[in-house]
This record gives C-alpha cells, sequence and structure tokens, in this order.
C-alpha cells in the first residue's frame, strides 16, 4: 500500500485547485450568460435527480450530503499545518457553494412569504392590507435598487439615487426606529417585573440594578461626593465600576461559555442526524 508524502498531497491538491479555479474563472458577455444557464440546468438535473429518488432513501442522501459538508471544514482545520494543508486551497469554492445553497434557502422563505400574503390577499382575511403594503413596499424598494445600481454601472447619478434614498431612509430607517422604540416599553414592562422584590434573588438584582443606575448618572454621584478619601471605594460610581467589570463581566463569561458549548452540541446533532424534530422526523 502506497502512502502519499506530504509534496503529494500538496502537488494533487494544487491540480484540483487550478482546474476548479479555470472552471469558476470570471466570466463576461456571453460566456457568463452561458455558465449561469448551465449551471441552472445542472442545478434542476440535481434536484430532479434527488425527487426521482425512492422517498426511503431521501433522507439518507441528504444526511450523507450533511456529513460530508460538516467532515471536509473539520479536516481542513484539524490537519492543516504551515507546510500541507491540501483542503485550505479549498475554502473559498467551498464557501462559495454555502453562499449559493443560503440564498436558495432566502428565495424559498420568500416564496413562503408570498405565498403567506397573496393567501391574505386573495380572500380578504383580517389585516389583508398589510399583507397588501408588503406587496408595495417589497416591489417598490426592489425597483428602486435595481435602478440604482444600474445607474451606478452607467456612472449616472441623479433621480434614481433620490429615489432608494427616499424610500431606504424616508420609510424604512424611521419604520424601523418606530419598531425598536415600541420594544422599550415591552422592555420597561418585564423589568418592572423583575424587580419586584419577591425572594432573595430579585432583592439582589434590585439593590445591584440601583447601585448600577445610581453610579452612573450625575445625581447618584452627588450622593457619596462627601466621603473621605479612605472610603473612595464606597462611592456609587465606583461600586458600579466594579459590579460592571467584575461579577458582571465573569457571568456574562459563563454564559458565553455555555451558548458556546450548546451551540457546539447542536451542531454535532445536525452534522451527525442526531437532530429529532420539525424537518428530521418528516419524511422527505
Amino acid at each position: 500500500m502506497t502512502i502519499l508524502t506530504h509534496n503529494q498531497w500538496s502537488a494533487i491538491s494544487t491540480r484540483f485547485y487550478k482546474l476548479w479555479v479555470v472552471t469558476i474563472a470570471d466570466r463576461h458577455g456571453w460566456q457568463l450568460a452561458v455558465f449561469i444557464t448551465g449551471a441552472l440546468l445542472v442545478g434542476a438535473l440535481a434536484m430532479w435527480m434527488l425527487m426521482s429518488v425512492p422517498t426511503r432513501f431521501r433522507k439518507p442522501i441528504v444526511m450523507a450530503v450533511t456529513f460530508l459538508g460538516g467532515l471536509i471544514l473539520a479536516l481542513e482545520f484539524l490537519i492543516s499545518t504551515d507546510t500541507w494543508h491540501p483542503l485550505t486551497d479549498f475554502l473559498p469554492a467551498y464557501g462559495n457553494v454555502q453562499m449559493v445553497i443560503g440564498s436558495f434557502a432566502l428565495l424559498l422563505g420568500l416564496v413562503n412569504l408570498f405565498m403567506i400574503h397573496a393567501e391574505a390577499v386573495n380572500k380578504r382575511t383580517r389585516g389583508w392590507i398589510n399583507s397588501f403594503a408588503f406587496f408595495v413596499a417589497f416591489f417598490a424598494i426592489m425597483i428602486a435598487g435595481f435602478v440604482k445600481d444600474y445607474a451606478a454601472a452607467k456612472a449616472v447619478s441623479g433621480s434614481a439615487d433620490s429615489i432608494y434614498t427616499v424610500f431606504f431612509e424616508g420609510f424604512l430607517m424611521p419604520l424601523s426606529s418606530t419598531m425598536f422604540s415600541m420594544i422599550a416599553f415591552y422592555i420597561a414592562s418585564a423589568a418592572y417585573r423583575a424587580f419586584r422584590i419577591r425572594s432573595t434573588e430579585s432583592a439582589l438584582m434590585m439593590i445591584t440594578a440601583s447601585i448600577i443606575m445610581l453610579g452612573l448618572v450625575p445625581a447618584g454621584q452627588y450622593l457619596t461626593s462627601g466621603l473621605p478619601g479612605w472610603l473612595y471605594w464606597l462611592r456609587l460610581e465606583n461600586v458600579s465600576y466594579w459590579l460592571l467589570t467584575s461579577p458582571n463581566m465573569a457571568v456574562q463569561r459563563a454564559m458565553a461559555f455555555g451558548i458556546a458549548v450548546g451551540a457546539l452540541a447542536t451542531g454535532l446533532r445536525i452534522w451527525l442526524s442526531l437532530e429529532r424534530g420539525s424537518f428530521f422526523d418528516r419524511q422527505l
């Protein structure tokens, strides 16, 4: 049994990488149109072949592709060194494939959104006027964006930029600010319910929050400004700073560590197709 050396592996990976680059090299004009058409046909053919597979074999195929996709990234991270990195050259192409798949997922979400709002408009259900406004706003800003990009490509400035600015800065940004300002009332309501002293933990939270809030405003700092120098560490601004940088930061690091462990566990379950519920329990 022949074992390839590092140099041989590097030579093979380099050849495959050059072949891949030649295949996906930048094209223009009719070559780009032919390349895009061919890619769409290949994608449609792959989807047709997958749908033609018997139902009981579809999920194993999806599981195998999922495992292979995660395995490539795992191996690239684990086996790559400064002198031997056979999979590293393929990462840009791999990232492009991920973006394409993500774009298809975004397209599916958009189609689902269109179907829901179209049904609401068609049946005149309660609130259908909001669904109609969704279509108007979507196509208006989409057309404005296309016109803006076309004008930029042609180095033409004028009304195209103005229309896009009106839609984006005149409508979208104020509406987003309005939504976030409405959320502030729900946050205040949740804070009021959380700060009601019903237990030792809620009392500790209330005391800590009060100290931090008072230490961050001039009125709170004035309350303890008369303490002598040897008690400076009891001033509200100093206590507030210590609470933020020591206990609070320790809790945030612990939460971030727990979230990272949970994300790793979830990623492993999805990678190994061990996840259950929703899509994973359905027959494809």
